[in-house]
């Protein structure tokens, strides 16, 4: 997308949290920027919506141009994640704006998208978070990386997410490993098969059905209410699978925070 900029704050700096934006600080009496004009709005349309490009007059926006520093024209940013990342100056050849912009976007963009959809999670917005998360179509490149993969694909597809599981060993979290394979298990219907149906047994599918939909809320109020009838109800299958919850989610998520002590009443009853 190429526009021209009216509101630098929502435009540039919001915009640029979900996708990089490059500002063109330009002037229409400016022959160089007339020159590299073309240039840039050439790349854009090639990057195909990975980035986009902000015309910023300088004449009609002077106030935005001097906040930032702009002392010679054309003067060229890039803003990544609501910040500015790096700059040109002056008239530059293709070839040097496209190796400038890979520098640049090569690794960041594949942060903002692990941002978004980990920031998503943390909100507790499970299916956003996935989404995001699968957009991105990068495959991770060392075992934190799986774990982070595995976390915000469990959900969706936990089989998927036992396929990208990394070896627990050297893992600076094997407790979120853990809890992640056991999740895994149950929700693919591994994990149930000796509980004797019953009463207790149809809450507790009930609550694994939540999961599956991403209604992790619902799931955990349907474990905890089933503990604080009896701490030990499915054999401690419920309780482990309450412990794997709160670890998956980590201690400071709303939920976690929400939750942690009705948890804490029940296994202390």
């Amino acid at each position: 997308m190429i526009f021209d900029v009216q509101d630098f704050q929502k435009e540039v700096i919001e915009r640029s949290k979900t996708k990089p934006i490059v500002v063109d600080f330009w002037a229409a009496w400016c022959g160089p920027c007339r020159m590299l004009s073309p240039i840039l709005e050439e790349l854009a349309e090639e990057a195909k919506e990975k980035w986009d490009l902000a015309k910023l007059n300088v004449d009609e926006w002077g106030e935005v141009a001097m906040a930032y520093g702009v002392s010679g024209i054309p003067d060229v940013r890039i803003f990544i994640a609501g910040e500015e990342k790096d700059r040109f100056i002056g008239l530059q050849p293709k070839a040097a704006i496209q190796s400038w912009l890979e520098k640049n976007l090569g690794q960041e963009k594949k942060k903002i998208k692990w941002k978004e959809a980990i920031d998503l999670f943390e909100q507790g917005r499970f299916h956003e978070s996935f989404l995001a998360f699968e957009r991105d179509q990068q495959k991770p490149e060392n075992p934190q990386e799986s774990l982070i993969c595995a976390r915000l694909l469990l959900l969706a597809n936990p089989q998927k997410a036992l396929d990208v599981l990394p070896p627990s060993a050297g893992l600076e979290d094997p407790t979120l490993f853990e809890a992640i394979k056991f999740l895994a298990l149950l929700l693919l219907g591994k994990s149930t098969d000796d509980w004797t149906d019953g009463k207790e047994k149809r809450e507790f599918m009930e609550g694994l059905e939540a999961l599956k939909k991403m209604d992790v809320e619902k799931g955990l109020s349907i474990g905890i209410g089933l503990l604080h009838q009896n701490k030990n109800v499915g054999e401690g299958l419920v309780l482990k699978t309450v412990r794997s919850l709160f670890h998956y989610l980590g201690p400071r998520h709303p939920l976690s925070l929400k939750y942690s002590r009705a948890f804490s009443t029940a296994v202390n009853i």
